[in-house]
């Protein structure tokens, strides 16, 4: 399968190249990137990178989108998704779209409007959904989610970089609608409560520095089990590619539009309660 890569600015784009490649993909890239202080100071070093494992860069989304079967937009800068995803809509060909699918839930909402309009098979999620100990920690009864996880911030209050993989831990262990949520924030950690329309209360403690690990505890009736994504076990990429590979394939995303949707929309407003 012919792969394009759009992002060249991401360490994701990276993990993403090096599974599909094992996989036996060919990779076809277009460079990218934003004025974002983070895509300026990454986006030579990648694609340096990127070059020396072979693949092949275009300099136009138009050339990317005649040449591939399906696409992964990586680009650091989720202001970026939109447009370029619009660049790709007369391809109708699948596309994985990189954490989180926009900054703003009317971006969001304006991406999959297209994607249904198009009839462009559309997902986009964390890696950390896939983690094995998540996957291992599911069941039915569970009734809060507890995790504890590093909150890095590309400005301040900006929760959708890494506020959504503590986020999407929840959504897939304890899904449903949030009623109301508060944010307390500290010097060093952010504390977010979720008040679920069922009546239940999850939890994110995050840290803004020094914490590389992301620990969760799920919650039933009787007992309470404590888990760890260790620092440096990626082999929740490993799942997620197999995911997206899938999804390639077969054309329907894992994950619904009404929970990525969702998990847009609550970002937004724990940047609203935070502010």
């Amino acid at each position: 399968m012919k792969i394009g890569v759009i992002g060249t600015d991401s360490s994701h784009a990276i993990a993403f190249v090096t599974r599909l490649q094992k996989k036996g993909h060919n990779i076809i890239a277009f460079k990218g990137g934003s004025p974002l202080a983070l895509s300026q100071s990454r986006i030579e070093t990648i694609t340096m990178q990127l070059k020396e494992m072979g693949v092949t860069f275009v300099d136009t989304l138009a050339q990317l989108h005649k040449q591939c079967d399906a696409f992964l937009i990586t680009s650091v800068d989720a202001a970026q998704h939109s447009r370029q995803f619009e660049e790709l809509v007369l391809s109708k060909k699948p596309v994985f779209i990189d954490k989180p699918l926009a900054n703003t839930s009317e971006q969001a909402s304006k991406i999959i409007k297209l994607a249904k309009r198009q009839g462009i098979p559309l997902m986009s999620c964390s890696a950390l959904r896939f983690a094995d100990s998540v996957q291992q920690a599911k069941r039915k009864s569970i009734e809060a989610v507890d995790v504890v996880a590093p909150l890095l911030m590309l400005e301040p209050y900006d929760y959708f970089y890494y506020g959504i993989h503590a986020l999407e831990i929840i959504g897939t262990l304890k899904p449903g609608a949030i009623q109301s949520l508060t944010v307390q924030c500290q010097a060093e950690q952010h504390f977010i409560t979720l008040h679920f329309e069922d009546g239940t209360i999850s939890t994110i403690r995050g840290y803004l520095q020094k914490r590389q690990s992301f620990q969760f505890a799920v919650h039933d009736a009787v007992n309470s089990d404590w888990h760890e994504i260790a620092a440096g076990d990626v082999q929740f990429y490993d799942r997620l590619v197999d995911e997206i590979e899938q999804f390639f394939i077969t054309k329907k995303s894992p994950i619904t539009e009404v929970e990525t949707l969702q998990i847009i929309r609550t970002l937004e407003r724990i940047t609203a309660s935070a502010k």
